[in-house]
């Protein structure tokens, strides 16, 4: 691996960790005073809940950290792929924060919409409000943070270095 991959890995690795602990922070704190019955170990295991299924939920905090892991491990992925689309798309470097809201949108579609649909074992929204506030969440506390602290690692990457005293 050279220089500039491991750069480029580097930034995913740091920009997805960031979004992840920011979305998840916002979810543990705010999700119990949002949803009924919701606590912050229920939260974390909820992520857990796609590949155990209900054991997720019986499981403790074992497998609150284990749901934890796979969102710090599926956010690291969606950062690998905003990191690669930015090397290669220069609109998304120079308009980071439009370009975090769509990761926003689009990552939350695909996780929820598509995946957490076919394995969740509790509904992702049983309401109008419930998807509003997850979007929110989202495009908020994941894509725009992720945008933007992978678009300004990588441009002082690529910025010309300017002369030495």
């Amino acid at each position: 691996m050279n220089v500039r991959t491991a750069r480029d890995a580097l930034t995913a690795v740091l920009a997805g960790l960031f979004g992840a602990i920011l979305l998840d922070l916002y979810l543990v704190i705010t999700e119990p005073l949002v949803v009924k019955r919701v606590t912050p170990l229920l939260v974390m295991q909820w992520d857990a809940s796609n590949l155990l299924g209900m054991a997720a939920y019986r499981g403790g905090w074992a497998t609150a950290a284990t749901g934890t892991l796979l969102h710090f491990c599926v956010s690291i992925a969606w950062g690998a792929l905003f990191v690669l689309a930015a090397l290669r798309i220069r609109w998304l470097m120079d308009h980071a924060l439009t370009a975090g809201i769509i990761l926003g949108i689009v990552a939350m579609t695909v996780m929820r919409g598509i995946i957490h649909l076919g394995y969740a074992v509790v509904r992702p929204f049983p309401s109008f409000w419930l998807f509003l506030y997850i979007l929110i969440g989202h495009v908020v506390f994941f894509g725009v943070p992720v945008a933007l602290v992978a678009t300004n690692l990588l441009r002082r990457k690529i910025a010309p270095r300017r002369g030495r005293a």
